[in-house]
């Protein structure tokens, strides 16, 4: 049932992990010294991070119409209503 190359990749893939870990743990402080560097010259993005919708909401605000806003406004209006009648409604 078990194959010889199934064993094989899972044994491989569990020294590769834990060489990875003690390589990890060995240079921990260097590698978070290079990331919080990333981090302040914005170079590294992480997507769904604060800074990274914030820039993009500044970015669509630039590119939106005074109708488009509105639009928007109204909508969101609209979600919040319906939010609270459900909330009111106990669903």
């Amino acid at each position: 049932m078990l194959d010889k190359n199934l064993l094989f990749g899972f044994a491989a893939g569990c020294v590769l992990g834990a060489v990875g870990y003690k390589f990890y743990n060995e240079h921990k402080d260097d590698i978070e010294e290079k990331i919080k560097g990333l981090k302040n010259l914005k170079v590294l993005k992480v997507p769904g991070s604060s800074e990274a919708k914030e820039e993009k909401a500044e970015e669509s605000n630039d590119e939106m119409t005074l109708e488009e806003l509105e639009a928007q406004k109204e909508r969101l209006e609209d979600l919040i209503a319906e939010m609270q009648a459900n909330r009111k409604d106990g669903v």
